[in-house]
């Protein structure tokens, strides 16, 4: 066993060459990138050569590194595959799906309970993160977008209906609740949709010029929270704050909503795969009024 590297290296290694991303890596893996780049260190001082070479903060492989990567990768391919076999004779479908953060937890995670619960022949594994991603080896994914991608079929899930959102503390005392009122207030922006804001006010004839408070947070979730904590109001995608709204711990004091119509929120899969019958189902009881 002298010869065989740390497998966990190993495995990191090729993750990283074949995705070309460190942190699509650790997000394959469910570890920190920090984590990951340990791993290739640890891979480089086993052989005693540079396997990929630093530049700035991104990687490209050497040479020896690309060799060797030629030379591993089939056989991780096969692993995958018989692992998808054993699977398969076991009698259970798996399913890996991929989902933005608070898409899975405000609206994705409850239904795929009760789906599960519907058919335990099919094992869902989902894995979230921030920022869409391609497919890589994931079987679907939720992606924020048109559905126009090619080689993908994209269905729609949800409308995505935008309409500002805060706590009812932020109402207190105001007269009306118009452009001038939105003027005084912070208005929460998400890194991920910077342009949610001023499509908003671009559709309701409203001039941004004057909305000087703004707050920029990584998240639609951490949006969401400090609206509800009253920092600020937040444009919210409609679906995904209903328990919210219906429990009056957010209002939405201005009438005008946005609708993105065809740029929403799509269930994504190759047009290729393998187990289409299986994606079927799970997309035929996300779009049914049985999911929730």
């Amino acid at each position: 066993m002298r010869d065989l590297p740390p497998l966990n290296a190993l495995l990191a290694f090729e993750i990283v060459a074949r995705t070309g991303s460190v942190r699509a890596a650790a997000d394959e893996l469910l570890v920190t990138p920090s984590a990951i780049s340990r791993q290739i260190r640890l891979l480089e001082d086993h052989f005693g050569v540079a396997l990929f070479a630093r530049q700035g903060r991104g990687l490209t492989m050497t040479s020896v590194g690309a060799a060797y990567y030629e030379r591993v990768t089939s056989h991780f391919d096969g692993l995958r595959k018989a692992s998808t076999l054993l699977h398969a004779s076991s009698g259970r479908a798996v399913l890996k799906l991929r989902s933005y953060t608070t898409f899975a937890t405000r609206w994705l995670l409850p239904r795929l309970s009760h789906f599960q619960l519907a058919h335990p022949e099919i094992d869902v594994r989902l894995t979230t993160e921030s920022q869409w991603s391609d497919l890589g080896d994931f079987d679907a994914a939720i992606r924020l977008g048109d559905g126009q991608w090619p080689e993908h079929r994209a269905v729609p899930l949800v409308p995505n209906i935008l309409r500002p959102v805060c706590s009812p503390a932020l109402l207190k005392g105001a007269e009306t609740k118009d452009a001038s009122w939105l003027a005084r207030q912070t208005l929460l922006f998400v890194r991920a949709r910077p342009d949610d804001w001023a499509l908003w006010c671009d559709a309701a004839g409203i001039d941004m010029a004057g909305f000087k408070r703004r707050r920029e947070l990584e998240s639609s979730a951490l949006a969401y929270q400090a609206a509800l904590e009253g920092h600020g109001v937040a444009l919210a995608q409609l679906v995904l704050v209903e328990d919210e709204l219906a429990a009056g711990d957010l209002v939405a004091p201005i009438a005008f909503a946005l609708d993105r119509r065809n740029v929403t929120y799509y269930l994504v899969s190759d047009v290729r795969s393998q187990k289409r019958t299986v994606l079927d189902q799970l997309q035929r009881w996300l779009t049914s009024d049985n999911a929730a």
